[in-house]
């Protein structure tokens, strides 16, 4: 048996006979992956979902918690959903020209995490400008933000850069990591406890999949050079996923473009 606790779920409700609590750690399309007690679970939504829900907020994403019948030789039915405590949501266009649309949509892409990790490389690309974006975002998902200045080992001196985003942010942690040398990596460790989830916010390029890899202590995303003409990379990942570190903490990457 599994203890969601481990996964930071707080039991505020009592779950309704037939069903159990689960996380959910990886979407693809309609399909759900959810951490139970009973373990790992594929799971669909139950149809009387898609009648109750009432916009795309509505419907769950990876880090929710919900309610499920579990069905151990099939899929299991998510059939409820349990009240968030910190989410990102970004604006559905529907497939439309930013200028052409009359109703613009939330859609909620991650949930229920306690700090925002904004990623930003020590690079030439490296802009204030966009740290302050990726912080208004995490002030509005009620989780404490946390910037991660990261390839400190391709910036001998990276102390003015760190003072510029110090002097634009001063209530909020700044970290200079390298996780090609593993400097400044043990700076992140109060952050990083068992029961807690952050969230990997930043451009592609900028050393998310590798601050993963190295927290994870094992590839489980893939990395790829980043183009010279602009220090940016194509962000490989096609889904989100929700990973348990070795630690205890669990993280959800997210490319967020600002």
């Amino acid at each position: 048996m599994i203890d969601l606790k481990q996964y930071g779920y707080i039991e505020a409700e009592t779950p309704p006979i037939g069903l159990i609590p689960g996380r959910i750690t990886e979407l693809q399309r309609e399909q759900y992956t959810v951490i139970t007690e009973q373990g790992e679970v594929t799971a669909v939504l139950k149809g009387t979902f898609y009648h109750t829900a009432v916009t795309r907020e509505d419907f769950p994403c990876v880090g929710d918690f919900v309610f499920l019948q579990y069905n151990e030789n099939g899929a299991s039915r998510i059939a409820k959903l349990l009240p968030r405590r910190s989410k990102f949501s970004r604006a559905d266009y529907s497939g439309h020209a930013v200028g052409y649309v009359k109703t613009i949509l939330e859609q909620v892409v991650a949930t229920n995490f306690d700090y925002v990790f904004i990623v930003s490389s020590l690079n030439w690309d490296f802009k204030v400008s966009r740290i302050i974006r990726y912080l208004t975002q995490a002030r509005q998902s009620r989780s404490q933000p946390v910037v991660i200045l990261t390839k400190a080992d391709l910036a001998p001196d990276f102390s003015a850069p760190l003072a510029e985003v110090q002097k634009a942010a001063p209530d909020v942690p700044v970290h200079a990591v390298s996780s090609h040398t593993g400097s400044g990596l043990d700076g992140l460790s109060e952050y990083l406890q068992p029961g807690k989830t952050v969230v990997l916010l930043g451009m592609s390029g900028v050393g998310k999949s590798s601050l993963l890899n190295v927290l994870m202590n094992q590839e489980v995303m893939t990395v790829k050079a980043i183009r010279e003409a602009d220090s940016r990379g194509r962000h490989t990942t096609t889904h989100r996923q929700l990973f348990m570190l070795p630690s205890g903490a669990m993280v959800i990457d997210y490319a967020w473009y600002a």
